[in-house]
C-alpha cells in the first residue's frame, strides 16, 4: 500500500472489495422494481393499481420492491462511507472484512427474510434494521476511537 506525503495510507482496498458485492445486490433490487413496474403497468409512484383502488389484504408488491430498494439506498452508502473512513484511519482489515460481511447479511436478511415474507413482517426485517443501525453507530464509534490521537487523547 502506498502512502502519501504525510505517511497516511492511500486507498481503501477492503471497502473496495465489498463494492461489487453490495452493488450486485443493489442491482437485483433495482431489477425487481423495474420488473414489478412493468408487470403492474405502473411507471410512476410506489403503489400498484390494485393497491391504489384499496385492495390491502397483502402488502403491495410494488411497495415492497420500492421500499426494499430505497432502504438499501438509504443505509448502505453511509455505511460504506463510514467504513472507508475507518480504513483510511488504520482500521484492522479483519475487523472491516467481518463487519462488511455482517452488514451484507443484515441487508439481505432485511429484504429476503423480512420485507418479502408474508405481511412483510419476517424476522429478518427487524434484525436487519436494528443490525444496520448498530453497524452505523458501532463503526462510527470505531472511527472516532481510531482518530482519538488527533484530538489529543
Amino acid at each position: 500500500m502506498s502512502t502519501g506525503t504525510l505517511g497516511l495510507r492511500i486507498g481503501t482496498p477492503v471497502t473496495a472489495l465489498a463494492l461489487p458485492i453490495f452493488t450486485s445486490y443493489y442491482s437485483l433490487l433495482a431489477y425487481r422494481v423495474i420488473s414489478t413496474r412493468v408487470g403492474s403497468g405502473v411507471f410512476v409512484g410506489d403503489k400498484s393499481k390494485a393497491e391504489a383502488k384499496g385492495a390491502q389484504d397483502t402488502p403491495d408488491p410494488l411497495t415492497i420492491a420500492t421500499r426494499s430498494h430505497a432502504n438499501f439506498a438509504e443505509n448502505v452508502p453511509l455505511a460504506l462511507t463510514i467504513t472507508a473512513l475507518a480504513e483510511i484511519n488504520g482500521a484492522d482489515r479483519n475487523v472491516l472484512l467481518g463487519a462488511l460481511g455482517t452488514l451484507f447479511l443484515l441487508r439481505v436478511g432485511h429484504v429476503e427474510f423480512g420485507l418479502r415474507r408474508p405481511a412483510a413482517l419476517g424476522p429478518g426485517r427487524i434484525i436487519g434494521f436494528l443490525g444496520t443501525l448498530g453497524y452505523l453507530v458501532g463503526m462510527s464509534g470505531y472511527v472516532a476511537w481510531l482518530t482519538k490521537g488527533y484530538w489529543g487523547y
